[in-house]
């Protein structure tokens, strides 16, 4: 889930150097085309994902609205640790290369 939520930003950010290198990245962990593709549009196939990713950019744009309503459906969710971590991960300076990533193991799913 860390790189669809990365790969949203990237392009969100216009950081075309880092939206190269996590596309890669993404075919490496075995994300098809159409799942990067909905990543890169901002969404996920997957809800919890989806949510996640839509959370992150209502943080990275500072829309509060729509930062709370993802919020609230992330609470559905009974992970109420992900909110805080999305942030730390949103508020980043900018979005390093995946060997210098930080553990962010509330945002690994198990079927990824």
């Amino acid at each position: 889930m860390r790189i669809q939520i990365e790969l949203a930003l990237a392009v969100s950010r216009r950081d075309f150097a880092a939206l190269r290198s996590l596309e890669i990245e993404a075919k490496h962990m075995a994300l098809s085309g159409a799942e990067i593709d909905a990543a890169k549009r901002g969404g996920s196939f997957d809800l919890f994902a989806d949510i996640a990713v839509k959370f992150a950019l209502a943080i990275d744009v500072g829309d509060e609205e729509a930062g709370a309503t993802a919020r609230r459906r992330l609470a559905a969710f009974g992970i109420p640790d992900i909110a805080s971590q999305l942030r730390a991960l949103v508020t980043r300076p900018e979005l390093s290369p995946a060997n210098e990533r930080p553990p962010f193991s509330g945002l690994v799913r198990s079927d990824r």
